[in-house]
């Protein structure tokens, strides 16, 4: 019988709390999916907290300086609006942010092969174009890493993309 009545309360809860609005998404959309072109590239997706923060994430192929599957995600600070309206329909905004990254990197050394596992810390900067009027984003960024990958102790990468990402 608590069951019933905690789950009831849970779904109380639930259903009363006000919806989350996500103002910075393209026509308020807060959900973004798209491709980015450059390290890593692949699948990109961003979801919009409020109207200066949001959560973007990556999952895609990295190639440079070793190749392997990597993925990150960040939180992103929209710390100014360079060009916007009301005389445009579209927002330019620059962001920072912190994440993580990991990858799974082959690598070649003095004839050696490593297959190696990386956890680094991302230190993104960039611009995100958005449309007012349509659904969909687009941006560019570069990305400092420290990453602590075998067999050396650290590792100082650099992550670069420009990529779409249409908004539902």
């Amino acid at each position: 019988m608590r069951i019933v009545i905690a789950n009831g309360i849970l779904a109380l809860v639930m259903l009363s709390a006000p919806p989350v609005t996500a103002g910075g998404g393209p026509e308020g959309r807060p959900f973004g999916l798209g491709i980015s072109l450059g390290e890593p590239a692949g699948i990109n997706g961003k979801l919009w907290l409020d109207n200066k923060s949001a959560l973007q994430f990556a999952i895609g192929f990295g190639y440079w300086p070793y190749n392997g599957f990597a993925l990150f995600a960040d939180y992103q600070y929209h710390a100014a609006q360079i060009m916007g309206p009301p005389r445009d329909s579209f927002r330019l905004l620059f962001y920072m942010g912190l994440g993580a990254k990991l990858g799974f990197w082959d690598r070649h050394d003095n004839d050696h092969h490593y297959d190696a596992v990386g956890l680094g810390v991302r230190v993104p900067f960039g611009l995100n174009f958005i449309f007012l009027r349509h659904p969909f984003d687009i941006f560019l960024e570069v990305a400092p890493v420290m990453a602590f990958i075998a067999p050396d102790p650290f590792w100082f990468d650099m992550d670069a993309a420009i990529g779409f990402r249409f908004y539902f």
